[in-house]
């Protein structure tokens, strides 16, 4: 981190507390000042740079960064080379981001840095500022188009030159953000001035027009204008289209940027001449999709007339195919003198060096005739290059039902599925739906399953008894075991012992009727040897829920039989059975505990177990 420049110096006052630290204060500020001076001095030593110093940058912003100024958010950013179109003028120009001032050569922790401009950095590591992927070898850099405030040695289509790496750790800093709108390479290709397939014989003055026989587009040359490879692009009027996807020179620099750039040169045997490539009646039109040739009289198409001609095939006089008034062919060009069997075609055209397919889009076009997407120019025409407008023809996307109830599921291919997010709703156990608005109209009820508006809630079973498990809250004389054979759990009871467990129940305060309540207690007993399970003591002492006003403990329990609760059950050792106590009645937001006892005489010589315990609580009939 650099050092910062200390305003102020802190000299000790009277009453401070003097230790090592306040001693040093002032002399560690004043050696931080002279390091200050010292590393500006340094930065501008012999004038080898220039720099701002102190300037708001980035957060981001690493050293080594190319940077450029923001005066919207007024401090400086990464830069990063870019071209946008100017929606009012309808032509590109360069992004802000592109006008790289310089390199960051040190940031401070306040947000703040200084930024070299121009000149020589000596011992500058550039590794951090190097476009990931990029080497990092000797020669120039340009700011990258792919990651801010980075730099590659690769010069992108949007070349602004950044700097020169020595090698040896010293760089000159020169960015040059010139407008690279202004650059452009000329290009001259070679045309095939042949049909890609046989010419037919003409005469001069017989009236009859050139053709191709027998095209073939794995072949280079002219095909005509009309044929299945140009999937009817060429423009009104054509005769005859360049094969261009055969001429591989050709095709790596198209389409010409800008279009009206491209000159077409024909020598006929007497030196090359432009062609008409505007008017009223062009020689030739070029355009994204290709070069195309509007003249075929005589001596006029895009091959000598006498050019290994077929001289079975004939040409058809047809007055469509006859040549317009304006478009005659040249008296100079005649037989007699000239070579007619010769001819050669070149190519003129100018491409920026910016508009590559890398960094820009050269043309746009539906995937194939029965697409949805639509691209149309300004005036509403399909066009593929130039000011085009998207847009989405739903009618020509088909339909297809899937599985389900009426919502568009997603898109295949030109199919749009539809179907259901939710096919339907069925009530559960405990559940209950109920129609919203009017049926058939907002929902309807089909094969059991509820569609449209619904309101899903609880079905009204408040009257339905229920089941609580107790809570097991104390035992005497009483032990838990496990039975080996049957693998159990159980509350075991011995003989020759008073014994009793006692347990807690609580009441529910919500999702109970509001009338008078019930309760029994019940159990599984499982029998140790053969008997039957003797009289048990069985009370219960309640808690009423006290709301509006204290209540008083109560002081003893209430016994649920007089003289004892009988099971009533006989069993075979390791045999269990059911048994419940009679009903007594209870509230809501009772807490209730109970004892089941027995004094340990006149039942099976084992003793006998409790398996499970519970209360049902249910309405008071």
């Amino acid at each position: 981190m650099a050092t910062t420049w200390e305003q102020f110096i802190r000299l000790i006052l009277n009453g401070e507390d003097v230790d090592a630290s306040v001693t040093n204060r002032p002399t560690t500020q004043l050696s931080n000042r002279t390091q200050y001076l010292y590393d500006r001095l340094v930065a501008t030593a012999v004038g080898e740079a220039l720099y701002v110093h102190d300037v708001p940058v980035e957060d981001d912003a690493l050293v080594g960064d190319a940077m450029y100024y923001d005066d919207v958010d007024a401090k400086y950013k990464r830069a990063l080379a870019a071209v946008e179109l100017d929606t009012a003028f309808g032509w590109y120009k360069i992004s802000k981001s592109s006008y790289a001032i310089g390199t960051l050569v040190e940031k401070l922790s306040t947000g703040l840095g200084s930024i070299c401009t121009s000149g020589t950095l000596r011992g500058f590591d550039l590794t951090s500022a190097i476009q990931p992927g990029a080497p990092t070898v000797a020669g120039a850099y340009y700011l990258s188009m792919q990651l801010p405030g980075k730099i590659t040695n690769q010069k992108p289509p949007v070349a602004i030159y950044m700097l020169y790496n020595r090698g040896d750790e010293i760089v000159h800093v020169l960015p040059t953000p010139k407008d690279m709108l202004e650059d452009h390479i000329h290009h001259r290709n070679q045309l095939v001035a042949a049909p890609a397939g046989d010419a037919n014989c003409i005469t001069y003055g017989d009236g009859e027009v050139h053709e191709i026989i027998d095209p073939d587009s794995s072949l280079q040359g002219w095909l005509p204008a009309d044929h299945a490879s140009f999937n009817g692009l060429a423009p009104a009027g054509a005769h005859f289209g360049y094969n261009l996807a055969q001429d591989e020179a050709l095709l790596k620099v198209w389409p010409p940027q800008p279009l009206d750039s491209g000159y077409l040169e024909v020598n006929r045997g007497n030196g090359y001449q432009g062609l008409r490539l505007n008017g009223t009646c062009p020689d030739a039109i070029i355009n994204a999709q290709g070069i195309w040739w509007m003249t075929n009289c005589y001596g006029t198409a895009p091959w000598a007339p006498e050019y290994q001609c077929n001289s079975s095939s004939s040409a058809s006089s047809d007055s469509s195919e006859s040549c317009d008034a304006d478009c005659q062919t040249p008296l100079e060009y005649l037989p007699g003198g000239l070579d007619t069997t010769q001819m050669w075609i070149a190519f003129w055209f100018a491409k920026m060096v910016f508009k590559t397919d890398a960094a820009v889009v050269t043309s746009l076009q539906p995937d194939g005739d029965n697409s949805p997407i639509t691209i149309l120019d300004c005036d509403g025409d399909v066009a593929n290059t130039g000011r085009l407008f998207a847009g989405l023809d739903l009618s020509k996307l088909t339909t297809e039902l899937a599985a389900g109830y009426n919502v568009v599921k997603g898109f295949e291919a030109n199919k749009m599925l539809y179907g259901p997010g939710v096919i339907g709703v069925k009530a559960g156990t405990g559940a209950e739906i109920v129609g919203v608005g009017t049926e058939s109209t907002d929902w309807a009820l089909v094969d059991g399953l509820y569609r449209g508006d619904l309101e899903i809630g609880l079905e009204d079973n408040l009257n339905d008894p229920r089941d609580y498990a107790p809570n097991l809250v104390s035992m005497d004389n009483v032990r838990e075991e496990y039975d080996n054979i049957s693998e159990f759990f159980y509350l075991h009871f011995p003989v020759s012992r008073a014994s009793s467990i006692r347990y807690r129940v609580e009441v529910p305060r919500a999702g109970m009727p509001i009338v008078a309540i019930r309760a029994y207690l019940w159990f599984w007993f499982v029998g140790r040897s053969a008997g039957a399970i003797p009289k048990l003591t069985a009370s219960y002492r309640r808690y009423p829920l006290a709301v509006a006003a204290p209540a008083v403990l109560p002081s003893s329990d209430t016994d649920i039989t007089a003289g004892g609760w009988t099971p009533g059950i006989t069993l075979a050792g390791g045999d269990y059975a059911y048994a419940a106590t009679s009903w007594f009645n209870v509230a809501v937001g009772d807490t209730i505990f109970y004892t089941i006892g027995w004094g340990g005489l006149l039942g099976p010589s084992d003793g006998f177990g409790i398996m499970r315990a519970g209360v049902r609580v249910e309405i008071t009939p």
